[in-house]
């Protein structure tokens, strides 16, 4: 794929990180090789654990059927024994073993990666752990499988360790960027839908969301009234708070406002209309920043629309599958469009408050117009 998309000299073995893997064909030869290479990686793990299935191996074993493909792949016969991390390889096997579950988290690491412009294994290493969490409580896996499954990651973290200790390094420096910090500070809230909804059900959920926001309201009515509450609550945001915020109702409280509206509608339509407040904002804010060039309303751009768009639209139609909800691409299309619409046209700030809300009635009408 190097030698096809980039030059026919291209020798990975030699050039760029060295690394005969996905990440370093997309570093020489562009994004459309470098996807190209991960798949036919992946397609190493997805083939080894189905193989595995087939044949009547105990589901343990299916993770270690994967392992089996990463160690081909990190000492390919082939190349003298050499090759890649394994890390695409890895992947095919979380898609192979519980497909909802890793698709899903995938949104996250290709959010991590458009935050922080890089940082691919560490992106994955963060998202692991919420994939076996997910599926053990979606009841994809069982404890045994999750073990073995954490093992194969295990071992791509350590062999990988050169390269993750690289990408703590370009988080360190990505972390200094307001932007960064601030976005970072928001994935934090999906622990909400991705642990605990899932781990301790839909009533838990709603509750902690409601909690959360009454909170953050008695804090901003402290904050108005007593002046030395705002000043600690400034200095406690500080390093992810706007500075118009410090006179105002803070993005935080009208998303945690905005979140529990949404968590009122029957599960599991709370926790889809976060997931797409929580990405649908990102991308929007992200793509408008790093591709804008078609400016729309009120510094809203079309780029970033369309990032809004494309994400709502897949992490609506992905969640729903994950949470057993049954959602036609073209719901999730309906939904995702009208996130985007209120995303766009909502003033700044404000959105926080209505993209989840808007998300909910949306899928709640169309629930009750198909008779679902």
């Amino acid at each position: 794929m190097a030698k096809v998309f980039g030059r026919a000299s291209i020798d990975l073995s030699r050039e760029g990180t060295r690394n005969v893997g996905a990440t370093n064909v997309w570093h020489l030869a562009g994004p459309i090789a470098g996807c190209i290479a991960a798949a036919g990686d992946a397609c190493k793990g997805i083939l080894a654990v189905s193989i595995g299935r087939w044949v009547g191996f105990p589901g343990f074993m299916w993770p270690l059927c994967g392992w089996m493909a990463v160690v081909g792949h990190s000492w390919s016969v082939f190349l003298k024994f050499k090759g890649g991390r394994g890390a695409s390889a890895t992947v095919g096997s979380f898609v192979a073993l519980m497909p909802w579950e890793a698709v899903a988290c995938g949104l996250m690491v290709a959010t991590g990666l458009l935050t922080l412009g890089g940082c691919l294994l560490l992106s994955m290493t963060a998202v692991w752990p919420f994939c076996l969490v997910l599926a053990l409580a979606m009841d994809t896996i069982d404890f045994k499988t999750a073990c073995t499954a954490a093992f194969l990651v295990l071992w791509v973290i350590i062999f990988g360790w050169k390269s993750l200790r690289s990408d703590f390094v370009a988080f360190a420096e990505a972390v200094h960027t307001h932007l960064v910090r601030r976005k970072l500070y928001r994935y934090s809230a999906l622990i909400f839908p991705a642990l605990i909804y899932p781990v301790f059900g839909y009533g838990a959920f709603r509750s902690v969301l409601l909690v959360s926001a009454g909170m953050a309201f008695v804090v901003e009515y402290l904050r108005f009234h007593v002046p030395k509450v705002n000043e600690y609550v400034k200095r406690l945001f500080a390093p992810v708070g706007r500075p118009r915020e410090a006179e105002h109702v803070s993005s935080t409280t009208t998303f945690l406002l905005g979140s529990a509206i949404a968590s009122l509608f029957p599960e599991p339509i709370g926790a889809i209309s976060m997931v797409m407040l929580i990405l649908g904002d990102a991308w929007a804010t992200l793509c408008g920043i790093k591709f804008g060039r078609r400016h729309l309303i009120g510094g809203k751009t079309l780029e970033g629309s369309l990032g809004c768009f494309v994400i709502s639209c897949l992490s609506c139609f992905l969640m729903g599958k994950l949470f057993n909800y049954p959602l036609s691409m073209v719901q999730s299309l309906a939904a995702a469009l009208a996130v985007t619409m209120v995303e766009a046209l909502t003033p700044m700030g404000l959105d926080n408050l209505t993209m989840a809300p808007i998300a909910a009635l949306f899928l709640f009408g169309m629930r009750a117009i198909c008779g679902l």
